[in-house]
């Protein structure tokens, strides 16, 4: 890693070079878990100020300092908008933690957590007890390790909630696995169920329009809450969706009462804000609905990059040593 790209006691950086205006970089101090499995390299590191942070090939997931903020926009208001969400599905969410805020949740009785890499859940139980909490012993949960395709497939007793944690759309092939997944969801949902959802609501990319657009096709009714995450520069946005709940229509006293009966304080999600946080400025409807005429996704400029280590087309790893 040259000078100009390391701080400190840097030994490596997570490169987002998703767009050709604006990069990410994090600094790695300490290696804590670095392995590869079948499908990708799972990563485990101490970010300096941030704590440790997931990285699966090169890609940040989480840092301690904020992934409150993110599970619990996540996962939480899919449950708070639901009646009664008896069983859920997370699909992906292999560290845990979205686990972990659904199990808050005193009504539910069943979660079914699918994760195609058992190498991430036997990371993170290892190395992020204090994240996870356990919650991957609760006896609420049921963990399978297997592709969510042929799960999904084997026509599941149908879910109240389902929360998709496996799958950012950058490109077309993850375009059409999107669709493909709401497509199964749609069919594994109770008639009041609810799916979850999120995308990065930053501009020029939004990659949240494709999971927006994608739920649109499927459900009749689709709303979106952002909130601000270090981890990935900006604001993040937050979907929900169904075919029965009115999302816009809910009261805050609903909402709020709900919440009252998670177990544990908040510290991110404010119930109260609810529904009124769905409304979106003008700028984010356009994006949503591609009407702002922006795509900041090709044109990398790969030659005047550092020396890395590729591992995907929108993330690498920099090293100070390309030997290690």
């Amino acid at each position: 890693m040259s000078t100009a790209w390391k701080y400190g006691n840097w030994i490596a950086g997570s490169w987002d070079k998703l767009q050709r205006g604006r990069h990410i970089l994090i600094g790695i101090e300490e290696w804590i878990f670095r392995e590869r499995s079948e499908y990708q390299e799972v990563v485990i590191a101490t970010v300096p100020d941030y704590g440790r942070g997931l990285f699966l090939d090169a890609v940040v997931e989480f840092l301690a300092l904020d992934e409150f903020v993110y599970h619990e926009s996540f996962a939480l208001p899919p449950l708070l908008f639901h009646p009664s969400p008896k069983r859920v599905l997370i699909a992906g969410g292999g560290d845990g933690l979205a686990l972990r805020e659904v199990l808050r949740d005193p009504r539910v009785d069943e979660v079914v957590m699918v994760e195609l890499d058992g190498l991430v859940i036997d990371a993170c139980k290892a190395h992020l007890p204090e994240l996870h909490r356990g919650s991957f012993d609760d006896d609420r949960a049921t963990i399978l390790i297997q592709d969510i395709f042929p799960y999904l497939e084997s026509d599941p007793q149908p879910f109240d909630v389902i929360l998709v944690d496996l799958l950012d759309a950058y490109d077309e092939l993850a375009v059409g696995l999107y669709d493909k997944v709401l497509r199964l969801l749609r069919d594994a949902l109770t008639p009041a169920g609810i799916v979850g959802g999120f995308g990065d609501v930053a501009r020029p990319h939004m990659t949240i329009r494709v999971p927006y657009q994608g739920l649109k096709r499927f459900f009749e009714n689709v709303a979106m809450h952002q909130a601000p995450l270090t981890a990935f520069g900006g604001g993040y946005g937050f979907l929900l969706a169904s075919n029965s709940v009115a999302f816009h229509r809910t009261a805050t006293e609903v909402v709020a009462a709900r919440a009252a009966a998670l177990t544990g304080d908040l510290r991110a999600l404010v119930p109260e804000h609810f529904p009124h946080c769905f409304a979106m400025p003008r700028y984010i409807r356009d994006g949503l609905d591609g009407l702002d005429g922006l795509d900041g996704l090709d044109g990398l400029d790969e030659e005047s990059a550092p020396a890395t280590e590729g591992v995907t087309d929108a993330f690498s790893w920099i090293y100070p040593d390309a030997s290690r």
